[in-house]
């Protein structure tokens, strides 16, 4: 049986701060359950409550144990990453020759952009990226 044995005050109030304040709800959640550890619940009561895994309790605990609040953050880099990068020059080049060269033609630009970059992207996918392109150079001028 695993708990949160001692918190001080000072720990109890900020992270009914961070629960307060913080928009990130996967980072409340993790707050509350460390609270809830504290006051008493066991780590099954916590997976009914927050409808997760025993091992994703485990983790939190762990991760409040190790490094306290800033632990409870979510990490950089999680996620899908995009298939197209505004910061990859390539792939930035690639698009703007290929609308030069198909300007309206929207399916030939895809085609050129399939065809010449080592990723598949599809329209949905080229049109998000061009409107981030586009409201990019707009912030640079």
């Amino acid at each position: 049986m695993r708990k949160i044995k001692s918190l001080t005050n000072e720990q109890v109030d900020l992270l009914r701060k961070a629960i307060r304040e913080n928009s990130s709800n996967a980072f409340r959640k993790r707050c509350q359950c460390i609270l809830y550890s504290f006051h008493g619940l066991t780590v099954t009561e916590l997976m009914e409550v927050f409808e997760v895994d025993r091992r994703s309790i485990y983790n939190w605990l762990n991760r409040w144990e190790k490094g306290g609040l800033d632990a409870l953050s979510d990490r950089p880099g999680r996620g899908l990453k995009p298939k197209l990068n505004p910061a990859n020059d390539y792939h930035v080049q690639e698009v703007l020759k290929a609308m030069q060269v198909y300007a309206r033609q929207p399916q030939q630009v895809l085609n050129h952009v399939n065809t010449h970059l080592p990723v598949s992207v599809s329209q949905d996918t080229l049109r998000r990226f061009v409107k981030k392109l586009s409201t990019t150079v707009q912030a640079g001028i």
